[in-house]
């Protein structure tokens, strides 16, 4: 296998096929990626032995988000909540809320560790996570940075999803459009 870049951090913002099915859920705005999938992606082939992984979920995947930061080799260490401005949608309490779970692997100590654990920022279009969370990674975590299933390029930051005109990265697991759902989410 060729060698490829190996990266400090992480983020990541899974298109979950966890209660994203019904009239309003996200099937409606972008493809889904079932969790053995999430999981099997080949994160540590990305990583350095020493890393941090920040990873997006809901307050529906909460506890799957554990599990895959896990089989994606971190330890979880700490949760980031954005609070939102308004409710949104839920099926027992209204949401108003998401969390950035916060992973290290290896030793992988925090650059700056005065960051609180949660934010109050505006809501945007259909999962458009706030622009802030790079300032806060970038503030508590090392370069170089990958931000997966990203809907455009960051600076600074290598960029892998669908939703990117041109993503760049390729290697075992990340190429192409491997079918989940009858629109192919890769």
């Amino acid at each position: 296998m060729p060698q490829h870049k190996k990266y400090k951090t992480i983020l990541a913002d899974p298109p979950w096929d966890v209660q994203q099915r019904g009239n309003y859920g996200a099937v409606h705005h972008y493809d889904l990626m079932s969790l053995d999938k999430i999981k099997a992606l080949p994160i540590k082939e990305l990583v350095e032995d020493n890393a941090h992984c920040w990873l997006w979920v809901t307050n529906g995947t909460l506890r799957l988000g554990f599990e895959v930061l896990e089989a994606w080799g971190f330890t979880p260490r700490s949760v980031f909540t954005w609070v939102k401005p308004r409710y949104t949608l839920g099926v027992y309490l209204r949401n108003a809320t998401e969390h950035m779970l916060f992973g290290t692997r290896g030793k992988a100590p925090v650059r700056f560790n005065g960051q609180g654990t949660w934010g109050f920022f505006p809501l945007q279009e259909h999962s458009h996570k706030p622009e802030e969370q790079f300032a806060i990674i970038e503030r508590v975590s090392p370069g170089p940075y990958l931000e997966l299933f990203a809907r455009r390029k960051q600076p600074g930051w290598d960029v892998w999803g669908n939703e990117v005109r041109h993503p760049w990265l390729s290697c075992a697991g990340l190429t192409g459009h491997q079918k989940d759902n009858e629109r192919g989410r890769p």
